[in-house]
């Protein structure tokens, strides 16, 4: 039988497995194989979410474009979270002039990651050994505005601005990328969907977090 663990480069260092090729295909058929190959539920984050998960048969999971999944573990609470902040076409406009857009349009963005850091901190969270990852920022084929790289500068920037420095990105790229995240290990898999249905969902999800 074919090992698919040598089908998936492993960065034993950062804890994130990437995926490719066929295995990558199988994997994205559909909801329940996903939660059969990891072997946990699956909490589906849409943009603009943010959670953390004490239940260990649980793994947090989301699909993201342009957009930026930002974790954030604490290797010796073995606790972490996970938000998906998105800017909306307002910001996008005006970019990177934040003073021409109205607060309660900044905070849509802002909120998932402030939620994220002060659901660390109740936990006891230390700043000098979180880990911070983002993944992300892809520039679709569909995307004329640079919206993925527009995307990461924020989220970069605002972490820099609450005093966190990020320890891994995966940001880029053509493809739209599927993160699961197992919030008391720390682990991360990344996957690459390449399906037109997939980001034909990916679009309907955004486009209902946009209609505000």
């Amino acid at each position: 039988m074919e090992n698919q663990d040598d089908q998936k480069p492993r960065n034993e260092q950062s804890g994130v497995c990437y995926s490719f090729g066929d295995d990558c295909r199988r994997a994205t058929f559909s909801d329940q194989a996903f939660n059969q190959k990891f072997d946990r539920e699956a909490v589906v984050l849409d943009p603009g979410g943010v959670a953390f998960q004490d239940d260990k048969s649980r793994m947090l999971v989301t699909t993201i474009g342009s957009g930026i999944v930002l974790t954030i573990y604490d290797d010796i609470l073995r606790f972490g979270v996970m938000a998906c902040p998105l800017l909306t076409p307002e910001i996008h406009a005006v970019f990177p002039r934040f003073d021409a857009v109205p607060p309660d349009v900044l905070r849509k963005v802002s909120d998932p990651i402030d939620m994220a850091i002060n659901e660390m901190k109740k936990h006891g969270a230390g700043k000098g050994r979180i880990r911070v990852r983002l993944f992300g920022g892809a520039n679709l084929s569909s995307d004329e505005g640079d919206k993925g790289t527009k995307n990461y500068v924020f989220v970069k920037e605002y972490l820099s601005r609450k005093g966190l420095s990020v320890m891994g990105e995966d940001i880029g790229g053509t493809n739209i990328r599927r993160i699961h995240f197992v919030p008391d290990e720390g682990a991360i898999t990344r996957f690459v969907l390449k399906r037109e249905s997939d980001i034909e969902d990916l679009m309907r999800s955004e486009n209902t977090y946009f209609d505000y």
